[in-house]
C-alpha cells in the first residue's frame, strides 16, 4: 500500500505540473495569434481562450467570449451558439442565474433555427442545473426529462447514463421521493453496464450508497459504497475513492464503531494529501475531531480542531472557514465553556455576514454591469443620430449651390427629419416619466413593507416579554440553567422564523417544511440527541403559512418536542418522535407523538397547571384550532386549525 501512495503522489505532482504549463503556454500561444489572425481565426481562438480560461479566470473567458460575439455578423450561426453556450456556463459558475438562463435561451432559439438537437439538450441540462441550484426542483426535472429524451433519440448513451443519474439524484436528494430516485439509479446503473462504464459505475453506486444511508439502511449502504471503493481502486479513480471513505467513515460514526471511522477518515486524508487537494483537509480534520470527541480523547480533539481552523484561515475561503468557527463553537458550548464558545459564534457570525455581503456585492455588480451596458447603447445612438445630421447638412450645402430647387428639397429632408427627432424625444420623455412613476410607486410599496416588517418585529417582542414574565411566574421550583434554556428554545423558535424571513424573497410567507428543518437541526445541537438516543422524524406536506399561524405553531412544537425529551423516555432506552403535518383546503392538521411513556390515565389538558401545557392551549385558540391528546401508547398531540379562519 505505501508503494502504491508512494507512486501516486509523485505521478499525481508530474500530472498537475505539466498540465499547468501546458495550460499557461496554450493561452500565451493562442493570445499571441490573434494579432496576425484572420476574422475567421480571431472566433475560433476567442473560443478556445473562453473554454481554456472558464474555470481559472471566469472573468476573463468572459470578456474573451464576448469580443468573439462582437465579430460575428450572422447571429444565427453555430459560433454564436457555442459564445452563448460559454457565458450561460460562466454565468451559472458565478451565481448569476436570471443571467445565465437569458443567455441558454439565446442558445436554445439558435440550436432550434439549426435544427441541432444535441446542442438543443445539452443546453436543458445546464438549464436544470440552474434551476436546481436556484431551488425550482421541478423545474430542474422537467429540464432534465427533456434532455433525456432527446439523448434516448440520438443514441448518446454516455450521456443518457449520465442524465438519468442526475434525475435519480433530483428525486432522492431534493424532492424526498427515494421510490422514484431509486428507479433512475437502476436505469442509470443497468445502462453503465451495457456500456461497460466503470466511471459512471461508481458514480452511480456512490449515489445509491448515500441515499441508502439517508434512510438508515446502513447494511444496503456499506455494501453498495464498498462496491464503488473496489471499482475505483481497479481504476485510480481516487476522487471517488475518497468520497467512498468518507461515506464509509459516517456510517461507522452512526453505528458508533468509531475505530473504523478513524480508519476511514485517516485513510481519506492520506489521499487527499497525496493528491494535494490540502485546501480541503479542513473537512477531514473535523470528522476526525467529532471521532475523537466521541472516544473521550480530549487532547487530540483540540489539537484538529487547530488544524482544520490553520488551513481554513489560510485559504481564505469564506464557506470552509463558517463550516470550521460554527463547530468550535458547538464543540466549546458542548464542553461548558461558553465564553470561548461565544467567541467563535461572533467570528461566525462575522463571516456568515461577509458571505451575505459579498452575494449583494455581485448583485450590485450586475446592476451596474447592466447599466454600462444600456449607457454605451444610448452614447452609440445619440452618435448615430448627430452623423446622420452633419450628413444631412453637407449634402444641403453642396446642394443649395447647385440648384435652388434641390436645396429646398435638401431644407424639407431637414425639416422632416428635426420633427421626427422633436416627436422622437416627446415619446422618450414620456417613456422616461412612466418609468419614474413606477420607481416611486416601488419606493413606496418598499415602505409600506419596511413598515410592516417592524410591526412584526414588535409583535414577537411582546411575545418574548411575555413568555419571559410566564416563565418567571412558572419557573419557582427549576433552576436557573433550566429556566435559560426554556426561554433559550421558545426564543430560537421564533428566530429561525426571523432568519427564513431574511432568506426569502417573499416577506409574507415561510414554508413550514424548510422552518421544521431548522428546528429540528437546532434540537439535534442542543439536547445531544444523539447521545440520548433519540431521533425525530418528520412527515410535512407542502405548506406554506403567515407569520400569524406560524408564530404560535413553532411555539407550540417547541414545547411538545422539550416535553417528549424531558419526561417521555425512561433512562438509556430509545425515543422516537414523529412530526406530520398535512392541509386539506384551509383545514391544517397538526400530529405530534412519541414513543414514551405517555399521560396518565386520568389525565387531562385542560386540568393540568403547567407551564407548557397552558401555553400549548393558549397558543391554540390564539390560532382560533383544537387540541386533542392521548396515549397510544406514547403521548399524541393533534392539532387542528383553519388558516383562513
Amino acid at each position: 500500500m505505501n508503494t502504491f501512495y508512494f507512486f501516486l503522489k509523485r505521478y499525481t505532482y508530474l500530472f498537475f505540473f505539466f498540465f499547468s504549463i501546458s495550460l499557461i503556454a496554450q493561452t500565451d500561444s493562442l493570445t499571441q495569434k490573434l494579432t496576425t489572425a484572420s476574422k475567421k481565426e480571431k472566433i475560433e481562438i476567442y473560443q478556445k481562450l473562453a473554454l481554456s480560461r472558464s474555470y481559472t479566470d471566469p472573468e476573463k473567458a468572459t470578456e474573451y467570449a464576448l469580443k468573439g460575439l462582437e465579430l460575428l455578423k450572422d447571429k444565427n450561426s453555430k459560433d454564436v451558439r457555442s459564445f452563448y453556450f460559454i457565458l450561460g456556463k460562466l454565468c451559472n459558475g458565478q451565481s448569476e442565474y436570471k443571467q445565465a438562463l437569458f443567455y441558454y435561451n439565446k442558445t436554445i432559439e439558435i440550436a432550434k433555427g439549426l435544427d441541432y438537437d444535441l446542442g438543443i439538450a445539452r443546453t436543458y441540462q445546464n438549464m436544470g442545473l440552474v434551476h436546481l441550484r436556484m431551488g425550482e426542483y421541478n423545474k430542474a426535472l422537467d429540464f432534465y426529462l427533456k434532455t433525456a429524451e432527446i439523448y434516448k433519440k440520438e443514441k448518446e448513451n454516455k450521456l443518457l447514463v449520465g442524465i438519468i443519474n442526475n434525475i435519480g439524484s433530483l428525486y432522492s436528494c431534493r424532492l424526498k421521493d427515494d421510490k422514484n430516485g431509486l428507479l433512475y439509479y437502476n436505469k442509470a446503473l443497468k445502462l453503465s453496464h451495457e456500456i461497460d462504464d466503470s466511471q459512471y459505475i461508481t458514480t452511480v453506486l456512490i449515489n445509491m450508497g448515500e441515499m441508502y444511508m439517508r434512510q438508515n439502511d446502513f447494511e444496503k449502504a456499506r455494501k453498495t459504497i464498498q462496491e464503488s471503493i473496489d471499482i475505483a481502486e481497479k481504476r485510480d479513480d481516487y476522487n471517488s475513492l475518497m468520497v467512498g471513505l468518507n461515506n464509509l467513515s459516517a456510517i461507522s460514526i452512526q453505528e458508533n464503531k468509531l475505530e473504523k471511522a478513524l480508519a476511514y477518515t485517516k485513510e481519506s486524508l492520506k489521499l487527499r494529501k497525496i493528491i494535494g487537494q490540502t485546501y480541503e483537509n479542513a473537512t477531514e480534520y473535523l470528522r476526525l475531531a467529532e471521532i475523537y470527541e466521541k472516544i473521550g480523547d480530549t487532547k487530540v480533539v483540540i489539537s484538529y480542531y487547530d488544524k482544520a481552523l490553520a488551513i481554513a484561515t489560510k485559504s481564505k475561503v469564506l464557506p470552509q472557514l463558517s463550516k470550521v468557527y460554527e463547530s468550535l463553537h458547538d464543540y466549546y458550548s458542548r464542553q461548558k465553556k461558553y465564553k470561548k464558545g461565544y467567541e467563535y459564534l461572533l467570528k461566525f457570525n462575522k463571516v456568515k455576514d461577509s458571505l451575505s455581503n459579498e452575494k449583494k456585492h455581485e448583485q450590485l455588480k450586475e446592476i451596474q454591469a447592466k447599466f454600462d451596458i444600456e449607457s454605451k447603447e444610448k452614447e452609440v445612438q445619440l452618435l448615430t443620430n448627430e452623423n446622420k445630421i452633419k450628413t444631412l447638412e453637407n449634402k444641403n450645402q453642396q446642394t443649395i449651390q447647385i440648384v435652388l430647387l434641390i436645396g429646398l428639397i435638401g431644407l424639407t429632408i431637414v425639416a422632416s427629419t428635426l420633427f421626427y427627432s422633436y416627436k422622437n424625444k416627446q415619446k422618450t420623455n414620456r417613456i422616461l416619466e412612466e418609468k419614474n412613476k413606477k420607481i416611486s410607486q416601488t419606493l413606496k410599496d418598499r415602505e409600506i413593507l419596511l413598515k410592516e416588517v417592524h410591526h412584526r418585529v414588535k409583535n414577537n417582542l411582546q411575545i418574548v416579554s411575555s413568555l419571559l414574565r410566564l416563565q418567571h411566574k412558572f419557573g419557582d421550583h427549576k433552576s436557573s440553567v433550566e429556566i435559560i434554556q426554556e426561554i433559550q428554545n421558545k426564543i430560537q423558535a421564533m428566530a429561525i422564523i426571523h432568519e427564513r424571513l431574511y432568506m426569502s424573497s417573499d416577506l409574507s410567507l415561510i414554508n413550514l417544511e424548510t422552518y421544521l428543518e431548522n428546528l429540528l437541526t437546532y434540537f439535534k445541537t442542543s439536547y445531544d440527541l444523539t447521545e440520548q438516543n433519540i431521533t425525530i422524524s418528520t412527515a410535512v406536506d407542502h405548506i406554506n403559512l403567515n407569520m400569524d399561524y406560524l408564530v404560535p405553531c413553532g411555539l407550540i412544537i417547541n414545547e411538545i418536542i422539550v416535553n417528549s425529551i424531558k419526561y417521555a423516555f425512561q433512562e438509556g432506552a430509545n425515543g422516537h418522535i414523529s412530526i406530520k403535518a398535512s392541509q386539506n383546503e384551509s383545514k391544517c392538521t397538526l400530529t405530534i407523538k412519541d414513543t414514551g411513556v405517555g399521560f396518565p390515565e386520568d389525565f387531562k389538558i385542560e386540568n393540568s397547571h403547567s407551564l407548557g401545557m397552558q401555553l400549548i392551549q393558549g397558543l391554540t385558540k390564539q390560532i382560533k384550532g383544537s387540541v386533542e391528546i392521548s396515549s397510544n401508547p406514547g403521548a399524541c398531540y393533534k392539532i387542528e386549525f383553519n388558516v383562513n379562519a
